[in-house]
């Protein structure tokens, strides 16, 4: 470790003001568009079939299906959110399913494609995958986003996670160790670390400072606003901000797997 007038001579140093320099020139990070991008890489037909698993308000679902001409699947579990699916998709060759990723009310073998996208680490691993695999044809091919612990995310922040939004999955090994185990084979396995968040802050999409600025207000109120709203919502607030901060800093990290239904 550096003493203190090591540090202040670093501090003052060519080699700290030439370091700030380099890291004012962006990296050309993939942002949130590129996971369409693979998606198209790997050559859906079509008529197909593609399964959105947690599919929200069916902004996914409704673009693949138009992007490639497949037939749809937007299956969620919260009532609130099939509504919204069946409006987006209203029209479309879009079936709605209100079902969790553990009990799909799917035959076995139906699905040529499952999209999934920050969903694995809410769920039940292993009667997840489990499920998926058993929906998708052999040879079908699974595309799932997911975020993943580093080694910087210490065990109390973990916890927040897995109390405040549900982030129980956070093991990447864990992760590989289930789908193999379901069924799948790893076709690819993509690290995209910080990139997401990286492309937000240089397009304008997300404001850590406005999130950084809350949390600090919330840890000064956070008595006074846990007796006022109770403390789930507090916890849950707080966990919410954190993710996308964490997610920037590296304690987090970005990764997409293809998998493929054995034969």
């Amino acid at each position: 470790m550096a003493t203190v007038q090591e540090l202040y001579e670093l501090w003052a140093g060519r080699a700290y003001a030439d370091l700030e320099e380099a890291l004012g020139h962006g990296l050309e990070p993939r942002g949130r568009e590129w996971l369409f991008e693979l998606f198209a890489s790997l050559g859906p037909q079509p008529g197909q079939v593609v399964l959105d698993v947690g599919a929200r308000n069916a902004e996914h679902t409704v673009r693949l299906v138009r992007e490639h001409g497949l037939r749809g699947i937007a299956l969620d579990p919260v009532p609130v959110h099939v509504q919204r699916l069946r409006e987006a998709a209203s029209g479309l060759d879009v079936e709605v399913l209100e079902a969790a990723v553990e009990s799909m009310p799917l035959e076995d073998a139906t699905v040529d494609w499952i999209w999934c996208r920050d969903v694995l680490v809410h769920v039940d691993l292993e009667r997840g995958l489990a499920e998926c695999a058993r929906v998708l044809k052999p040879g079908g091919r699974m595309l799932a986003y997911v975020n993943v612990a580093t080694e910087r995310l210490e065990p109390g922040e973990a916890a927040l996670l897995a109390e405040g939004v549900a982030a129980h999955n956070l093991d990447a090994a864990q992760i590989e160790s289930v789908a193999a185990a379901a069924g799948f084979s790893t076709e690819q396995t993509i690290r995209l670390e910080s990139e997401w968040r990286e492309r937000m802050l240089e397009d304008g999409e997300w404001d850590g400072s406005d999130q950084l600025l809350r949390l600090s207000r919330l840890r000064r109120r956070e008595r006074e606003l846990s007796e006022r709203f109770g403390t789930p919502a507090v916890t849950a607030y707080a966990a919410g901000r954190l993710w996308p901060i964490y997610h920037a800093i590296g304690k987090l990290s970005g990764v997409v797997y293809v998998w493929v239904r054995d034969a």
